[in-house]
């Protein structure tokens, strides 16, 4: 069991429902794939060909996602025609398709029909992070869990509310968006460990939240959490269009979802203008699967916090350059992700540290590849993350008194996310010595950081 904001929750959750579909008789996919599979317990059922599938049953039909690869032997047009028959039989299902050559015509899995195709190269798929990723966005990030005391008898619903069946994990609809939520009914919900609201309502969820609580004491948590939240799933819709090159978005809606962002990322910093510490509710806000293993809304959220208590730098460049500066992550292989992630840095050798050092240009490379409209100085940010005080950072061992100043909070933002992730696990101390800790030992040991700028933030750890 887990906390949420001082309740009691289950920690992830598994469907009983079909997770994963894979089409293919080729031996490194399948293994790939079981891989994946034996990981995080996916559902899972494999078929050889597309006669396999013919009778349509039910099980199939639900699949949330399918694997799809071109065999040795099969001509592009074939595979081709193929894709496009899955996409007519599955209609709600998101399909991976991995080529082992490009398709003749680059358009044809264009417009709304195939927006749920996603061509996945043979790195992406067997080499880096991005199809695990995928993976665990589409069937384990699809619902946010919320406490039963986020709602209100009487209330009119702007999002749907689910509850996970006890006996079959299968996810049950309780409470559906406009429905004016009955006394009888609150009171059952109240009963229940806890509540799911499907990810892509996370606004309108942040909006009741912000109509009902104050912004003083457990109030003000809950408001955070449910920007949080906005937060995460906006960026999960962004971050998928930056992270593969044949998922493509026009100027509108890629203005958008960056919009969308800064909007969110200015209500969390008004929000932290608060005299409440708000360290926990950013700390404990999502638990899932996938949130395990990406870190981007946490290190911006903590470079932000940091910001707006100590004073150092612009909070919204900040949060902007904090969510964006890690997609280069993807691009490495996977191993060398992983073991950042349990290790830090300091845990890679020779090879995994050249190749983890490439991200922050990768990153940013691949948000102007994409037509994000990051600002000049979110990019100088970006490329400076990893900037030392003794000038003995990457990528480019740029003079101190050139790295920004936010750079230098996503820098121990970054610190306070591996010692979440590592040293409160392994020897269970709080989360407030921890940051202290951190603090004290970059301070006994200069290099990272500059002494005035250690001074600066010291209270905001408290």
């Amino acid at each position: 069991m887990v906390e949420l904001m001082g309740e009691k929750r289950l920690g992830s959750f598994f469907r009983q429902k079909l997770e994963l579909l894979l089409l293919s008789q080729r031996e490194d996919v399948v293994a790939r794939v079981q891989s994946i599979m034996s990981l995080h317990h996916f559902t899972f059922k494999h078929v050889l060909a597309m006669e396999d599938i013919k009778g349509r049953p039910i099980d199939l039909q639900r699949a949330l996602a399918i694997v799809v690869a071109q065999e040795e032997s099969e001509h592009i047009g074939a595979f081709t025609e193929r894709i496009v028959s899955l996409v007519e039989r599955f209609p709600l299902s998101l399909i991976f398709t991995l080529t082992h050559e490009s398709p003749t015509d680059k358009n044809i899995f264009k417009g709304s029909k195939f927006a749920r195709v996603l061509l996945v190269t043979p790195f992406d798929f067997f080499q880096n992070f991005k199809f695990e990723y995928m993976l665990l966005l589409r069937c384990r990030a699809q619902f946010f869990e919320i406490a039963p005391s986020d709602l209100f008898s009487m209330t009119t619903l702007p999002f749907s509310v689910f509850v996970r069946m006890p006996l079959n994990q299968r996810i049950m609809g309780v409470a559906f968006r406009g429905a004016v939520l009955s006394d009888a009914k609150y009171q059952k919900m109240l009963s229940k460990s806890g509540l799911l609201i499907q990810a892509r309502e996370s606004s309108a969820y942040s909006e009741y939240i912000a109509t009902y609580f104050d912004q003083s004491g457990q109030s003000l948590k809950k408001r955070t959490r449910a920007i949080f939240l906005s937060i995460a799933q906006v960026w999960l819709e962004l971050s998928e269009l930056i992270m593969f090159e044949f998922k493509v978005a026009n100027d509108e809606e890629i203005d958008s979802l960056h919009s969308q962002l800064l909007h969110v990322g200015n209500q969390l910093i008004e929000i932290m203008q608060s005299q409440e510490n708000l360290w926990d509710a950013l700390r404990e806000t999502l638990v899932n699967d996938l949130f395990e293993k990406w870190r981007s809304p946490w290190v911006a959220a903590y470079a932000t916090y940091i910001s707006v208590k100590s004073g150092v730098g612009n909070p919204l460049d900040a949060f902007m350059a904090g969510m964006l500066c890690d997609v280069g992550l993807l691009d490495i292989p996977d191993s060398t992700y992983q073991k950042f992630l349990n290790e830090g840095e300091a845990g890679l050798d020779e090879k995994q540290r050249d190749e983890y050092r490439k991200h922050p240009l990768m990153s940013l490379n691949r948000c102007i590849f994409k037509k994000i409209p990051v600002s000049e100085a979110v990019k100088a940010i970006m490329v400076c993350v990893h900037e030392r005080a003794d000038e003995q950072g990457f990528p480019s061992q740029t003079p101190f008194e050139m790295v920004p100043a936010e750079a230098s909070l996503i820098r121990f933002a970054e610190l306070i996310d591996l010692g979440v992730r590592t040293t409160m696990k392994e020897n269970n101390v709080s989360f407030r010595f921890m940051k202290e800790k951190i603090w004290e030992n970059e301070k006994n040991t200069p290099g990272n950081f500059s002494p005035e700028f250690l001074d600066k933030i010291s209270e905001s750890l408290i």
